[in-house]
């Protein structure tokens, strides 16, 4: 369940190591194969000190977002695969008089 309700949160397991799903992720042409992100999406890799933790800024149109991923390595060589997206700013409905 995510932590917030504007979040949307995925979860798998994929058949690779997460070394191999790591560099799938991290190298802009394999990164742009894997994710295949629009035309008109802007994909931006933030610096982290994890080792099994990616967070990118996505950008469309005027909203931005964060996409982050967790790799989780499983004893048979596979990949627990966690991908949350959250907007980094909620827009007020119209009729809120904000």
């Amino acid at each position: 369940m995510s932590e917030r309700e504007d979040e949307l949160v995925f979860e798998t397991v994929l058949d690779a190591p997460s070394e191999k799903v790591w560099r799938a992720l991290t190298i802009p042409e394999f990164r742009d194969r894997w994710l295949q992100p629009p035309a008109d999406v802007s994909v931006e890799l933030e610096p982290s000190s994890s080792d099994n933790l990616l967070t990118f800024r996505w950008s469309e149109r005027n909203e931005e977002s964060r996409v982050t991923i967790e790799l989780t390595p499983q004893e048979n060589g596979q990949t627990g695969f966690r991908l949350t997206h959250a907007p980094l700013s909620v827009p007020a409905a119209a009729n809120s008089n904000e």
